[in-house]
């Protein structure tokens, strides 16, 4: 006999294991649902239990996958497709575009299946954002020498 934690967080049991099959089948419990053994202390994914096992069909197939690889998530793979706006706006322009292109890329990658072309493209899409800040932060430090000389002229220029 067996007791699970149902997704209303609340105790379910004691039911037998026929009982927990007929959950599984009809999507009242799935491999991460909690179950413990009647009488033993500790909760377990009902996953770990060997003589449910069967009970999980297999993960869908997504085109463009291999058999038998699990399909990365797409949130794992940033885009930065934010950042990379920012920087063209406020920092490189020329290198902030450069990392767009590269940020725009990553989505389509992945909807194409290629994993490791996408996460490629959010590499290149994260260094041209650094790369636009830094030369950014460097022409921005490197004009103020020029700025302070041209407030220095203009005050002199201007009557007391």
């Amino acid at each position: 006999m067996f007791k699970i934690i149902g997704a209303d967080q609340k105790e379910y049991g004691p039911i037998s294991a026929e009982q927990l099959r007929q959950w599984i089948r009809e999507g009242r419990a799935n491999a991460q649902t909690m179950v413990q053994v009647e009488g033993a202390a500790g909760w377990k994914p009902l996953s770990t239990y060997p003589e449910f096992a069967g009970s999980f069909g297999p993960p869908p197939l997504v085109a463009g996958q291999p058999t038998g690889v699990p399909l990365p998530s797409q949130d794992k793979v940033p885009n930065y497709l934010v950042q990379s706006i920012l920087c063209t706006l406020c920092c490189c322009l020329p290198f902030g575009i450069v990392a767009i292109v590269f940020a725009a890329q990553v989505n389509s990658k992945l909807a194409a299946g290629d994993y490791q072309g996408a996460v490629a493209s959010s590499k290149n899409a994260r260094l041209w954002c650094w790369l636009s800040v830094g030369v950014g932060l460097l022409l921005s430090v490197s004009s103020i020498p020029a700025i302070l000389r041209f407030v220095d002229q203009a005050m002199r220029g201007m009557p007391h």
